[in-house]
């Protein structure tokens, strides 16, 4: 409605089995291909490769971490990940770890590789592994990775900080559809009925939009008297 006010003009419905990454693959792929690169911001659990890849073949730029607070470190870009997402492939050098683990709970990858190849690095000090009698580990953090990747295009500070908070109220729509409009206790059953009645929902949380953004609108308004 204008630059502090907005309303969900698109949304998508599946069964709770359905990832987030999913998600949002099935909308970068029934985009069109953009002819100016467009930003696309959304909450960290839709990260993945495959989706930054996918946004990137539309003109698409996918925005999916908060852009404040601590740098993390440059040298976790240049780290490859496998097609999954969930695995180093290889390192700056080159190198293939030996092990590699996903740890779900904090969303970030332990990895080692034989000490000899670390010791001998040139990027030993800005990766900074752990090293142990026969190998090195490293733990990286999906999250700061993609942080880094994300700030190598070039946002200034006053940008960041605008999307930031645009991401910032994109987390706060499903909260209070699921709190306050109560999404989660549906009267019907069945995908097709929930997703019409989820719908409702959403039109609730518009119309409810629609008149607070009336009623400020109505406060700006000035009468001249003849």
């Amino acid at each position: 409605m204008d630059e502090k006010s907005s309303v969900v003009v698109d949304y998508q419905y599946d069964v709770n089995t359905t990832s987030d990454a999913s998600f949002v693959k099935e909308y970068i792929q029934k985009s069109e291909a953009l002819k100016d690169t467009e930003i696309l911001t959304a909450d960290s659990a839709y990260a993945s490769e495959e989706a930054s890849g996918l946004a990137a073949e539309k003109n698409i730029t996918l925005l999916t971490t908060g852009l404040l607070g601590r740098k993390p470190k440059e040298i976790f870009g240049k780290f490859t990940l496998d097609k999954t997402g969930s695995a180093i492939s290889s390192c700056p050098a080159g190198n293939s770890p030996k092990r590699s683990s996903y740890i779900k709970q904090s969303y970030s990858i332990r990895f080692s590789f034989n000490r000899n190849q670390c010791e001998v690095c040139s990027y030993r000090e800005q990766c900074n592994p752990k090293l142990n009698l026969r190998t090195s580990v490293m733990l990286i953090p999906l999250k700061s990775r993609r942080r880094v990747l994300e700030s190598a295009y070039g946002l200034d500070e006053e940008a960041r900080t605008f999307i930031t908070r645009i991401r910032n109220g994109i987390e706060t729509v499903p909260s209070i559809i699921r709190n306050k409009y109560r999404a989660d206790k549906m009267p019907v059953r069945g995908k097709l009925k929930t997703k019409l009645f989820f719908g409702f929902k959403v039109v609730a949380l518009n119309f409810s939009k629609l008149i607070r953004f009336t009623k400020k609108k109505l406060k700006c308004i000035t009468f001249e008297t003849v």
